[in-house]
């Protein structure tokens, strides 16, 4: 072997890659180099992303020998890198027709159908190339996220363990480990998954993000938003961490006015959300029917789609046109309902940015609604680019998003009281007169049981809100309740309280103010609609969260016959829970203080009889009710939607 060759490989091998193509270079500037050296210098290129360089090697090879299977794959990796997928699929096909054994054709058809979205071949690649090869850590790897996507996790998570026990410092499985081990609700374990990912290379800021992620999820506010900031300290433009310290600080406490500070700061210093152009009205009559565009992550089944959907469906076809931007990553029979109500609907997934303001601008959406804010998939960029005349951003997230560019934020006089909140959101704020928000049951709910308090004898508190909301302010606060009401018990549910390590947290927590662990129960995630809609039948009373009160949570107790106790607060995030039972007419039920929420927990745990009547009677009250009233709510967001395009047409 040509000694310029083997040392390229030593350095290849030792991961140092500028090394090893300053020692193939010269090879390189021969006549005919070598199908080795032509194959790694293809690599070489290829990782530093010099696309255009590795396929002009892999044009070399080709040219050596046209029936080389290695060119093919190089060349069509190359393509693949440059977005022309289906000149590789071609080459990937040819190539695993004429060696069906080789491990590494095997293994880029399966990335090829992967990204195509043909799990199923895709699987069935990877399979051969881990059967043509005993050590394949990276086909592990690539099978468990196929099968994870699959909705097969613990054969992914089987996958990946074979993944790392083949390569033990194969940080990306780890990760891609721990995700899994967080899609069920695993949160501890994925943490220690993490951590073992960012040993084996720090740069894995995938898997620190995760990790911030996780913590939050069980619920330990602090450290995920030190983990946030530790990231964005090493990489300040890793908007994944940026987005998700802003939305964990919505957890951590009730400080609209800081809120504003870090969101509005965020959207100076990012890259990429820099302000657009203005985009002028195509047609600018005042009172012609109005192009609507929805954009989310959420059109699937996710708290968002039950405030979604009454108002995709109540909408008046002669007043708004519909178009829904989809990045719904595993769509299901909800996506399918949204999509019947939507004139227009638009999959974006995987789609780029620019791709998306593109799409946008050229159905000449009048309107652009923001469902996410600051969550996981959310779309900001295209906003920051100014996709559409007038932007919009409400009911996916309770807080300003920072952005010059998002003109209007949806909320009611009770989430954002006037004139106070208008100094705590970047947007102009549209308070609409019926409240914010219109609820669709789920269609699986039973119908309420009795109270259980009159079985057992003592009355039963609960909360089926995620574990992150329980700050130590919420902890506190229920605790205050467990010692005013001495034999009462409380019922905790949360995904994140399906794993032994989650739980004995949580005793530790409440243990620490005093509450013995034999009065919780706590239960984890479950998964079909009329189970979980059962489990309201094991509680009297709901208690809301603080800072974050609970949206879906408060509308479901509410919906079986629950009574729901909020306290109110300063930000949009602490009020929500008093703006939904505003609408309902309850509001004995909402606190202003923690003495007064305590003193409401006393009252109704006092009243049996008064227990077992609301059972019978809230479900109708909240039906009658304008959180249930689709049309009404629809005629109220058409009406302040033709409100800000009359003004921006200059219409009286």
């Amino acid at each position: 072997m040509d000694k310029r060759l083997s040392l390229a490989l030593k350095y290849y091998d030792a991961k140092l890659i500028d090394d090893a193509w300053a020692a193939l270079r010269e090879l390189m500037a021969e006549p005919a180099p070598s199908r080795e050296a032509l194959h790694l210098a293809a690599a070489l290129r290829f990782e530093v992303g010099a696309f255009d360089d590795a396929l002009a090697i892999a044009e070399r090879l080709i040219a050596q020998n046209p029936e080389s299977v290695d060119g093919w794959v190089v060349k069509g990796q190359a393509l693949m890198a440059a977005g022309r997928v289906s000149e590789a699929g071609s080459l990937f096909t040819r190539a695993c027709e004429r060696e069906p054994g080789n491990a590494d054709v095997q293994f880029n058809l399966g990335r090829w159908h992967h990204d195509a979205g043909h799990l199923e071949e895709a699987e069935q690649a990877y399979r051969a190339a881990v059967t043509a090869r005993e050590f394949f850590a990276a086909a592990w790897n690539n099978l468990g996220n196929v099968q994870d996507e699959a909705g097969r996790p613990e054969e992914a998570r089987a996958s990946f363990r074979q993944a790392i026990a083949q390569q033990p410092d194969f940080s990306l499985a780890h990760n891609n480990l721990g995700a899994s081990l967080a899609g069920q609700g695993a949160y501890g374990a994925a943490a220690e998954c993490y951590a073992r990912a960012i040993t084996a290379d720090r740069a894995n800021f995938s898997a620190r993000v995760n990790l911030g992620v996780a913590l939050l999820e069980q619920g330990d506010i602090g450290a995920a938003l030190s983990t946030f900031d530790a990231v964005l300290a090493d990489e300040p433009e890793n908007q994944n961490a940026a987005h998700n310290r802003l939305y964990a600080a919505v957890y951590a406490e009730d400080a609209p006015d800081l809120l504003l500070e870090s969101h509005t700061k965020w959207a100076v210093g990012a890259s990429g959300i820099s302000t657009g152009e203005s985009v002028q009205p195509k047609d600018p009559r005042a009172d012609r029917r109005l192009r609507i565009g929805y954009v989310s992550p959420d059109f699937r089944r996710h708290s968002v789609s039950y405030f979604v959907e009454p108002l995709l469906a109540g909408h008046d076809p002669d007043t708004v046109e519909v178009f829904c931007y989809s990045d719904a990553a595993q769509p299901d029979a909800v996506t399918d309902r949204l999509q019947g109500h939507s004139h227009h609907w638009r999959d974006v997934r995987g789609m780029a940015d620019e791709k998306v303001c593109d799409l946008i601008r050229a159905d000449t959406i009048d309107i652009l609604v923001d469902l996410a804010g600051h969550t996981t998939g959310n779309r900001l960029p295209v906003f920051a680019k100014r996709a559409a005349p007038i932007q919009v951003t409400g009911l996916g997230y309770p807080a300003t998003t920072g952005m010059p560019n998002m003109d209007y934020r949806l909320c009611d006089e009770v989430t954002d009281p006037a004139p106070i909140a208008d100094a705590w959101a970047s947007e102009t704020l549209i308070r609409l007169p019926n409240g914010l928000h219109c609820f669709q049951a789920s269609q699986d709910a039973p119908e309420p049981g009795p109270s259980p308090v009159l079985k057992n004898g003592f009355v039963t508190f609960g909360s089926f809100n995620k574990l992150a909301k329980m700050s130590h302010l919420t902890v506190a606060l229920w605790a205050d309740v467990l010692r005013a009401v001495p034999n009462a018990r409380l019922v905790l549910k949360s995904k994140a309280l399906a794993e032994d390590l989650t739980r004995a947290k949580v005793l530790e927590t409440f243990a620490a103010q005093g509450i013995a662990a034999n009065r919780l129960d706590l239960m984890g995630w479950e998964s079909g609609d009329e189970g979980h809609m059962r489990l309201y039948e094991r509680i009297d009373v709901a208690l809301d969260t603080f800072p974050y009160n609970g949206t879906t949570t408060t509308c479901e107790a509410l919906w079986m016959g629950v009574p729901v106790i909020t306290l109110a607060g300063k930000g949009h995030a602490s009020r929500v829970g008093a703006s939904l039972l505003t609408q309902m007419g309850r509001l004995d039920w909402i606190a202003a203080t923690a003495t007064d929420y305590v003193a409401c927990a006393q009252r109704l745990a006092g009243d049996y009889a008064g227990l077992a009547d609301m059972r019978l009677l809230l479900r109708g009250q909240m039906a009658a009710s304008s959180l249930c009233d689709a049309p009404r709510y629809a005629k109220s967001v058409e009406a302040a939607y033709r409100r800000i395009w009359r003004e921006l047409c200059g219409a009286a």
